[in-house]
């Protein structure tokens, strides 16, 4: 059977009441990426049928036709919170601007957690700045801590110097250490030697990722850091000269020594195994 006409097949497969037959196609035309397809794929959208619903958008993220991008748009609305995640997911996949007010609507107003985390996925995957002040909402306010976690992620990729106050609040306050670890990451690939206090403060957290990332961030500002540290090795504040010292032996220790847990602390070498 020609391409042509496998499609064929599959689109009247996809018309017909036979709810495996519709599964198949959509599966097949999820592989085949046919442009052809584009207007069955949307009619579909409006299937009675769940399940359904989210194989088309997928089928559609599969496709990535920005034509796609406003009924996708429109799924964000579906009763369905599973059609209204795949649809967050298929407009970051497609990557078009065009979806941003709909995704930020999602990322602020949908009820479901899954759809708010996949809202800020997708604002991350287009990477346009024009969605980082509901970004910082988000990871400021939203009650569950992976919508916080995307969104902190998000803001160290949009790359806007802005956000380095939501980043480093995040940093120090927010109650989940995956959040924390996500701020710091960011704040390493924003780079700004402004908010090496804070991280040097988050050497101090009793989590090694959290601790380790912010360690990590301060190492990629390298020689930009080297005055704030030097601030810190002074500071009234024991906590602060310690997190200073911290500073210090990372940026200049060999990470890949042999010798190195004989070297220093065996619980600064357990943390320092994790992340190699």
């Amino acid at each position: 059977m020609s391409n042509t006409s496998l499609v064929h097949q599959l689109l009247n497969d996809l018309r017909s009441d036979d709810k495996q037959k519709q599964r198949y196609a959509l599966f097949r035309l999820s592989q085949l990426r046919e442009p052809k397809a584009l207007a069955a794929l949307l009619e579909a959208l409006k299937h009675r049928d769940r399940e359904i619903r989210v194989l088309v958008v997928q089928a559609l993220a599969a496709l990535g036709d920005p034509l796609a991008v406003p009924a996708l748009i429109e799924r964000l609305s579906d009763r369905s919170k599973d059609v209204r995640r795949a649809a967050a997911q298929a407009l970051g996949m497609i990557g078009d601007s065009a979806a941003l007010p709909g995704l930020v609507g999602a990322l602020l107003g949908d009820g479901n957690s899954f759809v708010r985390w996949e809202a800020a996925k997708a604002l991350q995957a287009i990477e346009d700045s024009a969605a980082v002040p509901e970004l910082v909402e988000a990871l400021a306010a939203d009650e569950n801590s992976f919508v916080r976690y995307a969104a902190a992620e998000a803001l160290g990729v949009l790359g806007d110097a802005s956000v380095l106050d939501a980043l480093e609040t995040a940093l120090l306050n927010d109650e989940s250490d995956y959040v924390r670890y996500a701020a710091a990451v960011s704040l390493g690939q924003l780079g700004d030697p402004s908010s090496v206090p804070a991280l040097l403060l988050a050497l101090n957290h009793h989590s090694s990722h959290v601790w380790h990332a912010a360690a990590e961030a301060v190492w990629q500002m390298d020689e930009d850091a080297v005055p704030y540290i030097s601030d810190a090795l002074l500071h009234e504040e024991g906590s602060v000269r310690r997190a200073a010292l911290k500073a210090v032996l990372w940026l200049s220790v060999e990470f890949d020594s042999d010798d190195l847990a004989d070297e220093i602390d065996q619980d600064w070498y357990g943390m320092w195994g994790w992340w190699n």
